[in-house]
């Protein structure tokens, strides 16, 4: 089969120059038939029929470690921004050692060798750019290089088609609850251990928030479990809604949601939890023409007053929420020590 070479930026298309090239024409019948002699039990072996062959390549950054562990950028563009800043092309709003604008990606195609490089510039950043641990001023990229800024580290990848839709796919199953659109509580594990680290290296505060909705299974057992869920993915919205956008927010498990407050103490997360508490019990939750009032409790915990690991600090946020629990509920407590 005679291929033609159509060249993308970013990647190569090789399309079939045979204008007969149609699905069925050309082949052949092997369905198992009285009359080509084939049982019904065999297994058949099929010709490949001549097929269009495309193979576009696309340049990716994955993030590999840090916060938003996962999160993947497509490089479609000419030029991109990295930062901090919500106004740069790739923002990592979560990683506060990273500069406002630190980086940029610029995309160059050669018309002359139908290659494209991907020059990869620090601007100036307070805590400079680096490629596979190198301090780099101005860098060429390859496939697999792993670009560190501030806490995070990023993988260049060149990826076809069938690995980003197979990444994108792994990711949204790994990374976010399908229910609540927060992160499972494995990832957010992750995202902890990596902000715990940065807050050990440079002595800042972050604060657990603990959150379990009250009578929840009598939520399920009056409506029935298609209006608890309706309930779960509006209550994980409005923790998303109400928290900072530098926070980390996650389904626990069941009616439990975990919230990381990064660089903040046990006092000013209070006054967080109880907007939370607030806006959560004063909601109206609609679902098939019913509505419904819910409750949360919320325990807290600081670090590194109440623990220093991610097994300490849950277990006082939990003891905090389970003295909500035992002391009127729709409440938020702090951990004592």
């Amino acid at each position: 089969m005679r291929l033609r070479e159509e060249t993308k930026i970013g990647g190569t298309a090789f399309v079939d120059d045979k204008d007969n090239n149609k699905v069925g024409q050309g082949s052949h019948s092997l369905l198992p038939t009285p009359e080509n002699g084939i049982e019904p039990d065999s297994t058949i072996i099929m010709q490949k029929q001549e097929r269009f062959i495309v193979k576009i390549v696309h340049a990716t950054l994955i993030i590999v470690e840090g916060a938003e562990i996962g999160t993947q950028f497509f490089l479609r563009r000419s030029l991109y921004t990295l930062g901090r800043s919500p106004d740069v092309d790739i923002t990592i709003k979560s990683d506060t050692m990273i500069s406002r604008r630190h980086a940029q990606i610029e995309v160059m195609f050669d018309q002359h060798t139908k290659k494209t490089d991907y020059l990869l510039t620090d601007l100036n950043s307070t805590n400079h750019t680096y490629v596979n641990e190198k301090q780099i001023s101005q860098h060429s990229l390859r496939d697999g290089d792993k670009i560190r800024i501030g806490d995070t580290t990023l993988k260049f990848a060149l990826q076809d088609t069938i690995d980003a839709r197979f990444h994108k796919e792994i990711q949204q199953r790994i990374l976010y609850d399908s229910l609540t659109s927060l992160l499972t509580k494995e990832s957010f594990y992750i995202a902890m251990e990596s902000e715990l680290n940065r807050c050990r290296i440079n002595s800042l505060p972050l604060s657990l928030l603990m959150m379990d909705i009250d009578f929840f299974k009598k939520v399920n057992d009056t409506y029935g479990h298609q209006t608890g869920s309706f309930v779960l993915s509006e209550i994980g919205r409005l923790i998303l809604d109400n928290l900072r956008d530098l926070d980390l927010s996650g389904r626990y498990g069941g009616e439990e949601f975990i919230a990381l407050l990064l660089e903040t103490n046990k006092q000013h997360a209070f006054s967080i939890a109880e907007r939370v508490r607030n806006v959560i019990g004063n909601h109206l939750f609609v679902y098939d023409d019913k509505s419904i009032k819910v409750t949360i409790s919320i325990g807290i915990a600081q670090y590194p007053e109440d623990g220093c690991t991610i097994e300490e600090l849950v277990a006082k946020a939990d003891k905090a929420l389970y003295q909500c629990k035992h002391t009127g509920r729709n409440k938020v407590c702090l951990s004592s020590l």
